[in-house]
């Protein structure tokens, strides 16, 4: 963890005296708060005084999904560690990245107590990617707290697709989304998800494309509901 300062260090975390120092969603919060501003109802997206969000699915009864939770604003020290768990295989940050969501979770469990599967959003790994970030997040998760009903296998990529990363356009993105991604994701077990309220765990979240695709897919399965829980939202300031 040497070299990325920004999270917090609490002098009461066992991991003080027990090894390394793995950042826990109470010390880390302090820098990961968003700003006091009114938020989006469906993307949790920052708005400012009067104004209603901007962001296309959010008032499309076509989007999928139903909600979503930001645990911090994609920015300053969170960008770095996300980057560098998911381009550069720094996979130790997985570990930090998955008590950071277990925590968020335990700290707001009665926001997500009627959520009856916790699952990933799929990836598969590449020759340029070859890990899949979100598993190895979610797994952290689920050996920080037990309490959750995690099932990493319930929606699954079968192909590799396209970086999204590069299609900079909302309508870029979209388009990605329906052509590349669609075709990809699967349900294995359908019985998992059928008559559930699903809870999809991604590590940046900018206009819920990539969420659209995958809460189609559960719906498509049986699932009564899908919403996200997104490590880090985009916020139009730094798209600009």
């Amino acid at each position: 963890m040497k070299g990325l300062p920004g999270f917090g260090s609490c002098a009461r975390c066992p991991y003080q005296g027990t090894g390394p120092p793995v950042p826990c969603w109470d010390c880390a919060s302090p820098q990961l708060a968003w700003e006091p501003s009114p938020r989006c109802e469906v993307c949790d997206h920052p708005l400012a005084a009067g104004r209603a969000c901007g962001n296309y699915w959010c008032h499309r009864e076509d989007r999928a999904f139903d909600l979503v939770w930001a645990m911090a604003a994609h920015r300053a020290v969170l960008r770095s560690v996300i980057a560098r768990c998911k381009y550069r295989g720094a996979r130790e940050w997985a570990v930090v990245l998955g008590r950071l969501v277990a925590g968020y979770l335990d700290r707001h469990a009665p926001w997500f107590e009627e959520f009856e599967v916790v699952t990933a959003c799929p990836g598969r790994p590449t020759p340029e990617r070859p890990w899949d970030h979100m598993a190895a997040i979610l797994s952290a998760a689920a050996e920080a707290s037990s309490v959750w009903p995690w099932d990493l296998g319930c929606v699954v990529k079968t192909s590799p697709t396209a970086a999204l990363m590069r299609r900079g356009s909302g309508e870029a993105r979209r388009l990605w989304a329906a052509c590349d991604l669609r075709p990809a994701l699967a349900v294995p077990a359908p019985e998992l998800v059928h008559d559930r309220q699903i809870l999809v765990v991604d590590d940046v979240f900018t206009d819920g494309s990539t969420l659209r695709e995958v809460a189609r897919v559960l719906r498509a399965a049986g699932a009564t509901g899908v919403s996200g829980l997104i490590i880090a939202r985009q916020t139009w300031r730094s798209l600009v």
